[in-house]
């Protein structure tokens, strides 16, 4: 996920704004009251002032008792509004607001939420019709497995069509059932999987989390200067994450084939054996 342009230009004009106040002469209207403001944000009063009370917009100016904003507060409002749209949290949007007044430039903020947020996945999820689903699994194709699939994000039905997470896995599952492995049961080892796939998952992050960005945890945000570390590392962390789960999975798979599979092929070798020297 990446900030979308509409959100960057309201970013760029708040940071413009705020470390040049002398441009609101530029705009045509320069100073609103409450409803104004409100009406030109798209917003409620309602959400101004809670905006005000969580320090996420600073106070109007005061002249006499009624209070004047300007510029500055309705671009910050738009750049509340798109952060709110994309789900971030107020707390987060304080946060990011605060690294813009402190001299966080937008390049480190975008790096750092494109390290973060950037998809994983080196696949993009796919939309094939529900024909092309039943020509992959033909009679494998149960309700059951139809509502597992989908419970699990790999294949989601949409009207006629199939949203699915990943066409490589798909195929892989349909190879497996041609050789007469039931897709029902694939699913249900995908299920299993899932859970200790997530714990490794979220102790990876931890590892960051805990010794990289804890020592920051009482600021707002890292230093400028750190930025750059810590959005490298986030990145090098995927494929060593990718890398230590192959290896521990190929380590667990030579383990099962080794106690599940020797044991029948040694079943099949004495068959074998008893059929070439039955006199024996």
């Amino acid at each position: 996920m990446k900030f979308p342009e509409e959100t960057i230009q309201n970013m760029v004009q708040y940071r413009q704004l705020a470390e040049n106040p002398a441009e609101q002469a530029l705009e045509e209207k320069t100073e609103y009251t409450v409803e104004e403001l409100a009406l030109a944000a798209n917003t409620s009063v309602r959400n101004i002032r809670a905006y005000q009370d969580k320090g996420l917009l600073p106070p109007p100016t005061l002249r006499g008792r009624k209070g004047i904003y300007s510029n500055q507060h309705l671009s910050r409002l738009r750049v509340i509004a798109d952060l709110l749209d994309r789900g971030y949290t107020l707390a987060s949007i304080l946060d990011l607001i605060s690294g813009l007044e402190q001299g966080v430039g937008l390049s480190e903020i975008l790096g750092m939420e494109s390290a973060i947020n950037s998809p994983w996945a080196k696949e993009a999820p796919e939309v094939i019709s529900m024909a092309q689903m039943i020509k992959l699994f033909g009679l494998q194709l149960t309700p059951a497995a139809i509502k597992l699939a989908g419970e699990l994000g790999v294949a989601t039905i949409q009207g006629t069509q199939v949203r699915v997470s990943s066409m490589s896995t798909l195929k892989v599952a349909a190879d497996l059932c041609a050789t007469g492995i039931p897709l029902i049961d694939q699913l249900e080892i995908l299920r299993m999987s899932r859970d200790n796939v997530e714990k490794v998952a979220k102790e990876f992050v931890r590892l960051i989390s805990e010794n990289v960005l804890k020592p920051y945890e009482q600021k707002s945000l890292p230093p400028k200067e750190e930025f750059p570390k810590i959005i490298d590392l986030i990145w090098r962390m995927r494929p060593m994450a990718e890398i230590v789960v192959k290896a521990e999975l190929g380590r667990a798979m030579d383990m099962a084939a080794s106690s599940i599979l020797a044991d029948q092929l040694e079943g099949i070798m004495k068959s074998l054996e008893t059929a070439r020297h039955p006199s024996e």
